[in-house]
């Protein structure tokens, strides 16, 4: 699907609690972003979405009916390709559950408390083919694989060129293609074609297994250090400009936070 930069960004909501499908439309309703549909569970997303042509789907990984992942591998293989980001609470095994959504094709992972402004940014950065999450969980994924993972650097892809680490570290921090182009002073065509490069020496399919290598490596994409050393690790809410790293301090419309 073409757009245009005065489009709307069509979103498709799948949310299995009703009070947050009431909290998540009213994010929406003053913004250039569309609601055009919604479903409560996974065989109802799968049955209405196609007529809907979203460009962003709002998923929710605990789904009646079947399981989020299983939707949102579903969907990762539809054309024109859509921009899947998962929401959550944080609750024992959410950083297991994550890593496997974003292998399984899913953009980013956003609390349900994020602060609505940022909702809607991580939409606008899905939708132009970046990848957004809330603070704190690059680091969780970056640990998921245990001490290993900080003493891995660019020796953990072998394989990469100089050029394609560093488009490798930058597609880590959630920068889509036009961005990582202008940090590297490139042309988008040539990023695209480092991008296909470094997928297919990593042996992924989609950007965010790619990150999901890049963070078990311990490139957390703001440079070589390990996310225990890092000092942003211990100042929540501080993230380098255009890693689009969100606070998740709770600030939806009141009826949110007990919507568990």
């Amino acid at each position: 699907m073409t757009h245009s930069s005065a489009d709307p960004i069509r979103v498709f909501l799948v949310e299995r609690n009703p009070i947050v499908r009431i909290g998540i439309r009213a994010v929406l309703a003053d913004s250039a972003v569309r609601l055009v549909g919604e479903a409560p569970d996974a065989g109802t997303c799968l049955e209405g979405i196609g007529d809907a042509r979203p460009d962003v789907v709002l998923l929710d990984l605990d789904l009646p009916g079947g399981s989020g992942l299983d939707t949102v591998r579903a969907l990762a293989h539809r054309s024109p390709p859509l921009g899947i980001l998962v929401t959550g609470w944080a609750r024992g095994g959410w950083d297991e559950l994550v890593l496997a959504a974003l292998c399984a094709g899913a953009k980013g992972f956003l609390l349900k408390d994020a602060e609505p402004t940022m909702v809607l940014d991580a939409i606008r950065l899905v939708r132009g083919g970046g990848v957004a999450f809330s603070p704190g969980v690059e680091y969780a994924l970056s640990a998921l694989r245990g001490p290993s993972a900080q003493v891995r650097r660019q020796g953990a892809f072998p394989a990469l060129t100089a050029r394609e680490y560093d488009v490798l570290r930058l597609v880590a921090r959630g920068f889509d293609n036009r961005r990582i182009a202008r940090e590297l002073t490139l042309s988008d065509k040539t990023v695209r074609n480092y991008v296909s490069a470094v997928l297919g020496k990593l042996g992924v399919g989609s950007r965010g297994e790619a990150i999901v290598a890049a963070l078990s490596a311990g490139l957390t994409g703001t440079g070589d250090r390990s996310p225990a050393r890092s000092p942003l690790a211990s100042r929540p809410g501080r993230f380098p400009e255009g890693f689009r790293m969100f606070d998740a301090r709770p600030r939806w419309p009141a009826v949110l936070p007990g919507a568990q």
